[in-house]
Parts: C-alpha cells; sequence; structure tokens
C-alpha cells in the first residue's frame, strides 16, 4: 500500500508540475499584439511629391488601430485619414479625407516593455486608403490609394529609434517618404496574453 501511494503521489505531482508549466511555455511564445495611435497622430511632407497632391509643409492626420500576429502574419485595423495643407494664415484647411484599411503585415521589431500592456516597438504595415472626400471629388471621385505605415513606440526603446508616431510612404515601392516627419504621434502596443 505504500508504495502505490507513493506511485501516486509521484504521478499526481508530475501532472501538477505539467499542467503548470503550459501556460509558461504559451507566454513565452506569445506573438499576438494590439496597436493603437493614441489620439490623433500627425505626420510632416518634407518634400513635394509629384504627381502626388503631397507638398513639402502638408500634413496628414491619422487616427485607427488594429491587430497582428508575428508568427503567422494575421494582421487587421483600420481607421481615418485627413490630408492638410497650409491655408497661408498659419493654419490648415482639409485637402482631403478618407478610411484606411490594413492589407499586410510586413515586419515588428518588438523593444519589449514594462507590462504586456504597454509594449515598444517598430510596425511597418501595408494599407489601402480610400478617399470619402476630396477639393477634386468632381473630377476624380473616390480613389483608392496604397500606402506603407511605419507605427513607432518608443517605450522602452533604444537609442536612435525612429520618433514616436506614424509615418508614411508610398510611390511604386511603397520606399518614399511621403508624410516622412512626425509631427505629433502617440502610440501603443499591447501583447496579448
Amino acid at each position: 500500500m505504500k508504495a502505490s501511494t507513493i506511485r501516486m503521489g509521484a504521478v499526481s505531482a508530475i501532472l501538477i508540475a505539467a499542467l503548470l508549466t503550459i501556460p509558461l511555455v504559451g507566454g513565452q511564445n506569445e506573438t499576438s499584439y494590439t496597436f493603437t495611435l493614441k489620439g490623433p497622430n500627425f505626420a510632416e511632407a518634407e518634400l513635394s511629391r509629384p504627381p502626388s497632391h503631397v507638398v513639402a509643409g502638408d500634413l496628414i492626420r491619422l487616427t485607427g488601430s488594429g491587430t497582428f500576429d508575428t508568427s503567422t502574419g494575421a494582421v487587421s485595423g483600420g481607421g481615418s485619414f485627413e490630408h492638410l495643407k497650409p491655408d497661408g494664415q498659419g493654419g490648415f484647411f482639409v485637402h482631403g479625407k478618407g478610411l484606411w484599411t490594413v492589407k499586410e503585415f510586413v515586419s515588428f521589431t518588438s523593444y519589449d516593455g514594462p507590462s504586456s500592456g504597454r509594449q515598444g516597438g517598430l510596425l511597418i504595415i501595408r494599407v489601402e486608403a480610400i478617399s470619402t472626400w476630396s477639393v477634386h471629388w468632381a473630377e476624380t471621385g473616390s480613389e483608392t490609394m496604397n500606402f506603407r505605415f511605419q507605427v513607432s513606440s518608443l517605450v522602452n526603446a533604444p537609442g536612435g529609434a525612429p520618433a514616436e508616431g506614424v509615418t508614411v510612404w508610398g510611390g511604386p515601392t511603397l520606399t518614399t517618404p511621403l508624410f516622412g516627419i512626425v509631427e505629433k504621434g502617440r502610440t501603443l502596443f499591447h501583447l496579448n496574453k
């Protein structure tokens, strides 16, 4: 009876140890994140980019959020945009506006962070933007454009990390900075547990 009690205790201890390690193994391999543009993010065009309507000094205003998984490449999300032009009197007027939708996960560099709800990193995604109105609406109607967004959060960031916020890249290969200077930005990544 003692031998069987010892064996039952050993088997129970092994099963308990195995069950306790399952969450730890899962926690070490988490790859699913959410990203949030906290409040509107603004980026400025440094150069004019003909034939687009982007001129040096223009701003883009972005809002939105989404999710991505670094192991599967699954991605979703979206938000709104406004293309703003200087009005010549120290302000801006809306040149165009619309909605953007995430279409492709490109890459993510994690900077980790103090908690799962506060992570830093650099996310690159491809988005599709559809205009819902512009000053050219009468001639063009709705336009669909493809861009690359670079979303940067400086939580736990190394030296030399890009400024916190979102920059927008375009052109045939999506490598031309359209709105490449962060004017105002606040972003956050959340590691989903």
